[in-house]
C-alpha cells in the first residue's frame, strides 16, 4: 500500500491525473466484464462463496485474535490472484480464446441477435401450430459448461427457422429431434443435446420431461429456454428456474426482448392483468 501511495502522489500534473483516472477506469472495466462473464455460472457461485468465507474469517481472526487463522489469511492474500487463475481457468481460457479469434466477449451484436430471435419466434410458432415438441436453449453472457449438456451434434450454423423445423421433425431417420438445440452467439451451436432435468417438485402434472429439461438448464445458468409442448401446442419460456406459458406471439417477442435487456421474466398473471386493463 505504501508503494501505491507513492505512485499516485507523484502524478500531480494534469497528464498524471488523466492517466491515473484512465488506469482506474480500465481496471474497473476489466473487473466488471470479468464478473459479467462469470455471472450465471457455477464459478460465480464459487467466487461468492469464497468471498463470504474470507469475510467471516477476517472478522473472526480480528476480534478473537486467532494467530493461525491470521497467518493463513495473510499468506492467502499474497497468492490471491494465483488462486483466482486456478479456480476460474476455464472461464479465463474461454475469454482469451474469443479475443484471440477476433471476437470480443464484451459486446453483443444487437442486429444479429434480433434476427436470430425472430427466426426462433417464427419457428416455435409454426411448431406450436402443428404440435411439434421442441426445446431451444439460448445462451446469454455465460457459455453452458460441457457437463451441463451431453450428446448431440455440433452444427455451428445460422439460426434459421427452416433448419429448426428440420431438426425437430419427428422421423425414424432423425435422431436429433428428442434433444435440445443450443444457440450460442446468435448461431446454432448444437442439436440433439441432452439437458439435466429440473428437481423442482412444485411443477404441475401438465409438465412432462421436455419441460423439466427446459427448466433444469436454467436453474444453475443464465440461459433462456423456449419449449414447445407436443401435447397442448403451447409455447413457454424458462428463465432462472421459472417457467411461464406465453399466451401469444406478442407476449413471446416482448419477453425475449426484455430478458436480453437484463430484465426479469414477467409472471403470467401480471401479463393478463395488463391485457385486461388495455
Amino acid at each position: 500500500m505504501f508503494g501505491i501511495d507513492i505512485f499516485y502522489a507523484e502524478k500531480l500534473t494534469y497528464l498524471g491525473l488523466f492517466t491515473t483516472i484512465l488506469d482506474l477506469l480500465l481496471v474497473t472495466f476489466i473487473l466488471y466484464k470479468f464478473l459479467v462473464l462469470l455471472r450465471g455460472t457455477r464459478a460465480f457461485i464459487m467466487l461468492v462463496g469464497l468471498l463470504l468465507l474470507l469475510f467471516f474469517s477476517g472478522i473472526i481472526s480480528r476480534y478473537l485474535d486467532v494467530f493461525t487463522l491470521q497467518w493463513l489469511l495473510a499468506n492467502f492474500f499474497n497468492y490471491f490472484f494465483l488462486f483466482i487463475i486456478i479456480i476460474f481457468q476455464n472461464e479465463i481460457r474461454r475469454a482469451l480464446t474469443r479475443v484471440g479469434g477476433g471476437i470480443s466477449p464484451f459486446f453483443n451484436p444487437a442486429v444479429k441477435q434480433r434476427e436470430a430471435l425472430e427466426e426462433i419466434i417464427e419457428a416455435v410458432d409454426r411448431m406450436a401450430q402443428i404440435r411439434l415438441g421442441a426445446i431451444i436453449v439460448i445462451e446469454r453472457e455465460a457459455e453452458l459448461e460441457d457437463q451441463l449438456h451431453t450428446g448431440g451434434e455440433v452444427i455451428d450454423g445460422k439460426v434459421c427457422k427452416e433448419i429448426l423445423w428440420s431438426i425437430f421433425n419427428v422421423t425414424s431417420e432423425n435422431p436429433l429431434h428428442d434433444g435440445a438445440v443450443i444457440v450460442r452467439k446468435n448461431r446454432l451451436f448444437k442439436a440433439g443435446a441432452l439437458l439435466p432435468l429440473s428437481e423442482n417438485h412444485e411443477m404441475g402434472q401438465k409438465y412432462g420431461t421436455r419441460h423439466r429439461a427446459a427448466l433444469g438448464i436454467t436453474e444453475n445458468t443464465d440461459a433462456i429456454s423456449v419449449v414447445v409442448s407436443e401435447e397442448r401446442g403451447t409455447i413457454s419460456i424458462c428463465e432462472q428456474g421459472q417457467i411461464v406459458e406465453m399466451e401469444n406471439l406478442s407476449r413471446l417477442r416482448n419477453e425475449l426482448n426484455r430478458l436480453f435487456k437484463h430484465q426479469t421474466l414477467t409472471p403470467a398473471k401480471w401479463w393478463r392483468e395488463d391485457e385486461e386493463e388495455k
